[in-house]
């Protein structure tokens, strides 16, 4: 969760309601998150959780869980606490989470393994504060898979992804699988989402990061706190794209895309 000259007390993510929902654009998440955690009771820690907004939204779709959001940006934690809405928000270091030993019945991770110095010691992490057969849910951009526009791009030198998000790793689905397995974490089940299209639009908006300069938080934590014509307009036009993706991903659910949500059992 640390990345190599990128400043995780200057960026926000994470800090707007999110539902599983195809206008949102963190709603397929959910949702496939939502899925996998139906059999699930106890203790629901989001690793990485930034403003905490995914972590809230488990905890309103699922009341019955305890749900805990750790994270190694105080000032994330900070916001988060802010609005805790029934979650627990702890900030961590590095690759220590601070949980006891197979405590937690389940773990998620939206979007953070790709900014780990060391991704394996990571996931030993993960399951060393699991319950045996306790649930992994991830999901974690393939910047390295094959056949996509990211890895097209990155031959060419493309780096913005870890100018702009501190993102330090580019993996693969194989990479990813192998990764999990030596970890005690075996994939049984793998979504995908990012195709061509949804892809395309997320180089298109990083293409506009170049040319405008950094911003401070994501897509849908800026425009939750803008008002005018100007700010509908953009809104409006955030749905369309997120409402687009979603249904890409759902009609070409069985094509790798860009980026994979994986379902891992610990052994």
């Amino acid at each position: 969760m640390e990345a190599v000259a990128f400043d995780y007390e200057s960026k926000r993510w994470g800090n707007t309601e999110v539902f599983p929902r195809p206008w949102y654009l963190q709603g397929l998440k959910l949702r496939y998150c939502l899925e996998d955690l139906t059999p699930i009771r106890g203790l629901c820690i989001d690793v990485g959780c930034g403003g905490g907004n995914m972590a809230r939204a488990i905890k309103r779709e699922r009341p019955d869980l305890q749900v805990c959001g750790v994270d190694v940006s105080r000032g994330a934690i900070e916001q988060a606490r802010g609005d805790p809405r029934g979650v627990q928000f702890m900030t961590t270091t590095g690759n220590s989470l601070p949980f006891p030993a197979a405590t937690a019945d389940a773990v998620v991770m939206f979007d953070v393994l790709e900014h780990v110095e060391d991704p394996a010691a990571m996931l030993a992490e993960v399951a060393r504060i699991l319950k045996p057969e306790g649930l992994f849910h991830i999901v974690l951009p393939l910047e390295g898979q094959p056949w996509t526009i990211y890895t097209l791009l990155r031959r060419r030198g493309w780096d913005a992804k870890r100018r702009h998000s501190g993102h330090v790793q580019a993996f693969d689905a194989t990479a990813f699988r192998t990764m999990a397995e030596a970890a005690g974490l075996p994939v049984r089940r793998v979504r995908w989402s990012f195709h061509p299209l949804f892809a395309l639009v997320d180089v298109l908006y990083y293409r506009w990061l170049d040319i405008r300069g950094p911003v401070s938080g994501s897509v849908e934590d800026m425009l939750a706190h803008r008002t005018g014509l100007a700010a509908f307009a953009l809104t409006l036009l955030k749905r369309v794209v997120a409402s687009a993706g979603w249904y890409e991903s759902r009609v070409l659910r069985w094509l790798p895309g860009a980026c994979g949500h994986f379902t891992s059992i610990r052994r």
